[in-house]
């Protein structure tokens, strides 16, 4: 009897989604299915991490990691731009070549969304991937010259606003915070420390990150402890070089700054707006309870981009916690599919939360327990760990905690 010719599978995206699908297929499809991951990068990159980087906590080559050295061999990774789906033909157009597949995961996650600002798009700073954190920190040490060579202007110069309060702002400003008033503030001894003003903007009147209120306002404490200026309930309506302009109660108010981060939200990759599938809030396409397209059960779609739906209500957030229990559920529901079996249902659970707040500062809440200070901090940082895919990454991210914090204790 002839075996099965194995089924090509394409998977579009190295990320969280794209890599845990693929670790995982390959050990439940072995001899059934050609697997191909295809991403623009070579590399997969550890986002909760990235905000970090930008503090200088961690170096770039810590939450960066070859694909190849986590794939097996087995896997066929294809470093490329996805210029184009067709669905009806079963074909993805990618640098250069076209792949066909009997089954596709979108995994191509998402990308910032300005919401039709274009002067934001023009003059905010996006914070999503590795280049994105190389060109801010470039970008704020221009400021940082440019306020000691012209001291009576280094307030305006140094302000820099981080617009959206998720985790994602709320980390950032924070680690940001340490840096600009720790290393380089000592670079330019010139410049005082008065100069410095973080702000950070939210169109909503409390932060967003999905955490018990509690723990949010203790998050507002703690920010206003290290004279974080907390603009909330505040539209960003329009940024200009040098400045931008906020939206509030009391009406309009320009605001003259030198960076402007934007961390307000994201939508789906544009390649995903010309398809011609069914959608969910956001634009993220409507997937059932396996992951599988409305309509098209050959076709599979998680994280950022697809709209999951919640047993709660709703849809799932776009959040790594998500899509890291995500991957393994599509190579479940593909490993079905290929043995002609019915596909699993999903079942997302959430683990808790946490959120990093600069130098020995966290919140986390998991397993019905609230923690703060120290305790947040070493389960932040468990959590994390045990996310990295590589051992050999969470031993040298764990040296580099202890160093970092080493180093602030003789400070």
């Amino acid at each position: 009897m002839d075996m099965p010719a194995p089924a090509s599978v394409l998977i579009l995206g190295g990320g969280f989604g794209g890599l845990y699908t693929a670790l995982i297929a390959s050990r439940l499809l072995s001899g059934r299915a050609e697997l191909t991951i295809i991403d623009r990068n070579d590399y997969f990159l550890y986002t909760p991490l990235l905000f970090q980087v930008a503090g200088g906590t961690l170096e770039a080559h810590h939450v960066a990691r070859p694909l190849k050295r986590l794939l097996p061999r087995s896997v066929r990774i294809v470093r490329a731009d996805v210029t184009a789906i067709d669905v009806a033909a079963k074909q993805v157009a990618a640098g250069g070549a076209s792949f066909a597949y009997d089954y596709l995961v979108l995994a191509l996650g998402g990308v910032p969304n300005f919401y039709g600002m274009a002067t934001a798009e023009q003059h905010a700073l996006p914070f999503k991937w590795l280049p994105d954190v190389f060109h801010l920190r470039e970008h704020i040490e221009q400021r940082f010259a440019e306020a000691a060579a012209e001291p009576r202007r280094a307030r305006d110069v140094l302000r820099t606003v981080v617009t959206g309060a998720g985790c994602t702002g709320v980390e950032l400003v924070a680690e940001l915070h340490d840096w600009m008033s720790g290393p380089l503030l000592r670079q330019y001894p010139s410049i005082p420390a008065d100069a410095l003003s973080l702000v950070l903007a939210e169109a909503f009147d409390h932060l967003l990150c999905p955490m018990d209120p509690n723990l949010m306002r203790e998050a507002v404490r703690k920010l206003l402890d290290r004279r974080i200026d907390l603009r909330l309930g505040r539209f960003v309506s329009e940024v200009g070089p040098g400045w931008l302009k906020f939206r509030g109660p009391s009406g309009d108010e320009q605001v003259p700054c030198g960076t402007v981060v934007w961390t307000a939200g994201i939508k789906p990759a544009p390649i995903i707006a010309d398809l011609a599938l069914p959608r969910g809030p956001g634009g993220r396409i409507e997937v059932s309870s396996t992951l599988q397209v409305t309509g098209h059960p050959e076709i599979l779609a998680l994280g950022d981009l697809a709209a999951c739906p919640d047993p709660s209500g709703g849809v799932l957030p776009q959040t790594a916690q998500v899509t890291v229990q995500q991957g393994p559920a599509a190579a479940r529901t593909l490993a079905a599919l290929i043995a002609g079996t019915d596909p699993p249902v999903f079942r997302y659970r959430r683990k808790g939360e946490v959120v990093g707040l600069g130098r020995m500062g966290a919140l986390a809440e998991a397993f019905g327990l609230r923690l703060v200070g120290l305790p947040a901090w070493l389960f932040s940082r468990t959590v994390h760990l045990a996310r990295v895919p590589d051992w050999g990454d969470r031993v040298a991210i764990a040296l580099q905690w202890v160093k970092a914090l080493l180093e602030s204790e003789r400070r």
